[in-house]
């Protein structure tokens, strides 16, 4: 049957024109052709219109348009009784592009950029890159933050202090904090200031996530340790106005606008989007109240100095599909974030006033096109960015956890610092990135990036200042960095076999005044550099099967908070060092039209690895000699009609202190091999997904879902230290989510209701800081496309 498929492709060819000779190396086009539920369609149509270059897809739905000479198509898909499929396609010389296409029944309108995504996440999962593509758009509707949906990626935790807006701290394979990177479409996210954080980012502006494990792409430029998480952000090609609205408990409301306008004859647009989040974080914790008489006594109280607000506003004007550029946009940005501090790093002391705000504003400059000249593809991106911080910490009060002032000091003031803070710090952020792809032949590519940053920050201390004292937040803190790296990518036999060999650099200058321990201040200047290499290699022995193995050696340049503090709990150490590590991943994935599986395994060996000690009040970051890292992970997924799909993963990680017995440094030489402490080491996650079409109308949808995520026990300190039942440790749980949704035709308007923490379970994330009990949500979002 399969060679019947492929006669009968060569007999359609042979009556169409012939394409003129290619002047360079040839390209090719493969994948699969499948119906919504995954399921493959044989004998499918695959042409491009006006050539000879035409196939039908065999029996496993597997297409091959061989030897097509590098040029713009218009890729043409039909099958009986489905709509049929048009691509616009720019094939440049020696490329091999895997597209994967999705045929919808006749009777059903298909969605332009439902295609276009699912085609993206398939090239990415079948690439070389060992990669987890989590697709957006099916939760544009649910009440759903960003970490919570990342957290369900199987590697993956993200730890919060608390509800809404507070800190997040991500892991990834056992390695966490700054050592694995987040992007936004390719830019560092830290370079638009805390106003743009996956703790308040919304769903509805994005359209997927492209978690990367163990090695980072050349493309990224990034100097990550163990991986990166690169935020995607929707680009239709259409145009259209996307608004939602949440209410929910604790005072909490989001809204979210995004919409783009498209003049297509002559490629000009304007799109837009903004947010804004608000919570009163007023949920119930226990807590140490001390009673009248002096004792501490353990009540149910609710926070209530934990208000935060957020905001963000952001313009792109620029053309797209002209011959001169692919893309060239010019992007202006705002936000700001307000939030309260109610209580300490392990919530042991309660504050009452002190709260930290921040406004940045930025503009960058980015162009993008295929084939500046045969086989080249050139990326450009330039921005600068300014962020105005305010520390305000000037209160003599003390407060008691359930909001009384239990004393006022007589002579100090400030619930943090403990002398008081008026402190406002203003950074300058410039950042330049140059990426080039040259096509060197049928397969085989060189890639090349280049990333800049120069980072600068002073400001002043009102109160240090009354003091008569010498204000250290005046003398600038500097950081300069650059990460380039080349690449040779190579797929063979089809597209079965594919490789990516490359060699990065990465070198920082540093300079300026950090707090010690002591009270002093240390002047520190660095300009250190290193080497790093990887190696990748996928082989797809059957259109169900893929393989991929890597390895990298790379470092991670400590940051400017890292560095130098963010002036409220985290103390500078401008004498950190670059982290170094060794990472290996093996994975392996087998996928059916009614059902998936993938399980895959993980090397961590890291070197100087930056660790924040558990800390009462405040805390620094410091190098920890060595830790090892081995970890398995596997993820199942089942969908045995369209309208039911259950999803289920666990992670399993083994982190340890490899610090060599007698060597001096951070770890005491008794942690050789223990356990690292304040990490988890086994969790995952199941979901399951209800829906019904054509409920109460043509083309309404009716979505029910269940979702739960498990955290084994770990401990605060290190094992081995004290006994088993004294240990602070933060507790297992398992918090369980349920939610129904209804939406008009073509996701016009929606509604969702939800409940999260169903089970109302203790919640922790971080030792003795508790994170929301039992919430309810709702959420109407409405979406408006613009006739062709």
């Amino acid at each position: 049957m399969r060679h019947f498929f492929w006669l009968m492709a060569c007999l359609l060819g042979a009556g169409l024109p012939a394409a003129a000779q290619p002047s360079g190396p040839a390209a090719a086009v493969v994948g699969t052709v499948v119906a919504p539920d995954g399921t493959p369609l044989p004998g499918a149509s695959v042409r491009l219109r006006g050539t000879r270059y035409a196939c039908a897809s065999d029996a496993a739905g597997h297409y091959e348009l061989l030897a097509v000479v590098p040029a713009s198509y218009d890729l043409d898909v039909t099958f009986v009784g489905c709509e049929p499929l048009t691509r616009r396609l720019v094939l440049r010389p020696g490329q091999t592009l895997r597209l994967g296409l999705t045929l919808r029944p006749a009777a059903q309108e298909l969605s332009t950029v439902q295609v276009q995504g699912q085609s993206e996440a398939t090239t990415l999962r079948n690439g070389a890159q060992a990669v987890a593509v989590l697709d957006l758009r099916p939760y544009y509707g649910q009440a759903f933050g960003l970490t919570e949906l990342v957290n369900r990626v199987p590697g993956v935790r993200i730890r919060q202090d608390g509800g809404l807006g507070s800190n997040a701290n991500l892991s990834l394979n056992g390695l966490g904090g700054k050592q694995v990177r987040v992007f936004l479409d390719g830019i560092p996210l830290e370079f638009y200031g805390r106003g743009l954080g996956l703790n308040v980012l919304p769903v509805s502006l994005l359209e997927r996530v492209e978690v990367y494990r163990g090695v980072t792409p050349v493309s990224l430029g990034a100097d990550a340790l163990g991986g990166a998480l690169n935020v995607v952000t929707r680009r239709e090609q259409f145009s259209y106005l996307d608004a939602s609205y949440e209410l929910s408990a604790f005072n909490t409301h989001k809204a979210a606008l995004n919409g783009r306008y498209v003049l297509p004859a002559s490629g000009f647009y304007v799109a837009g989007n903004g947010f804004y989040n608000r919570a009163d974080n007023d949920y119930q914790v226990q807590a140490e109240v001390i009673s009248p008489v002096g004792t501490p006594e353990k009540q149910t109280v609710r926070r209530f100095h934990d208000r935060f607000s957020s905001a963000l506003g952001r313009v792109e004007i620029g053309w797209q599909d002209r011959l001169w550029a692919d893309k060239l946009a010019l992007t202006v940005f705002g936000a700001g974030v307000d939030k309260q501090l109610q209580h300490n790093v392990q919530m042991l002391q309660a504050y009452g006033a002190a709260r930290y705000a921040e406004t940045s504003a930025g503009a960058a400059l980015s162009y993008q096109k295929t084939a500046l000249r045969p086989g080249l593809d050139v990326r450009a991106y330039a921005g600068y960015t300014r962020v105005r911080g305010a520390l305000t910490d000037t209160s003599r009060n003390i407060y008691n956890w359930d909001g009384r002032i239990t004393e006022r000091r007589s002579v100090s003031s400030g619930e943090i610092v403990g002398i008081g803070s008026l402190l406002a710090l203003t950074s300058h952020t410039g950042m330049a990135r140059l990426n080039a792809t040259q096509a060197l032949g049928v397969g085989r590519r060189l890639v090349a990036n280049v990333l800049g940053s120069s980072f600068r920050r002073a400001g002043a201390d009102a109160i240090i200042a009354a003091r008569q004292e010498r204000d250290y937040a005046r003398d600038a803190t500097t950081l300069r960095k650059l990460v380039a790296g080349l690449a040779y990518e190579h797929d063979w036999a089809g597209g079965r076999w594919g490789s990516s060999t490359a060699v990065k650099y990465f070198g920082y200058q540093s300079g300026g005044f950090g707090k010690q321990d002591s009270g002093l201040y240390l002047e520190t200047r660095q300009a250190r550099q290193w080497l790093g290499a990887n190696q990748l290699l996928r082989w797809q022995p059957a259109p169900a099967w893929v393989l991929k193995g890597s390895y990298e050696y790379a470092a991670r340049l400590p940051d400017e908070y890292e560095l130098f503090g963010d002036g409220v709990l985290v103390r500078a150490n401008p004498a950190l060092q670059a982290e170094t590590s060794h990472n290996a991943n093996l994975e392996v994935r087998y996928a059916r039209p009614t059902w998936s599986a993938e399980v895959g395994g993980f090397l961590r060996a890291a070197d100087n690895v930056i660790y924040q000690p558990p800390s009462i009040r405040d805390t620094q970051n410091q190098n920890l000699l060595k830790a090892r890292t081995l970890g398995a992970e596997a993820a199942v997924r089942y969908a045995p009609v369209p309208a039911l799909s259950l999803t289920l993963n666990a992670t399993y990680q083994d982190v340890r202190s490899r610090t060599p017995l007698g060597q001096s440094g951070a770890a005491d030489a008794r942690y050789f091999n223990a356990r690292m402490p304040n990490l988890p080491y086994f969790f995952g996650n199941a979901e399951v997904q209800l829906s019904r079409a054509n409920v109460g109308g043509a083309g309404r949808r009716l979505s029910a879902w269940y979702q739960a995520s498990y955290v084994q026990a770990f401990y605060l300190y290190w094992a081995t230290d004290g006994f088993a039942a004294t240990k602070a440790t933060i507790p297992g749980q398992l918090v369980q989510h349920l939610g129904l949704s209804y939406a008009l035709a073509g996701e016009r308007l929606t509604l969702s209701a939800e409940v999260h923490n169903l089970a109302d379970a203790p919640a922790y994330d971080n030792f003795n800081v508790q994170r929301p009990g039992r919430s309810g949500h709702l959420k109407l979002r409405a979406f408006l496309r613009k006739s062709s």
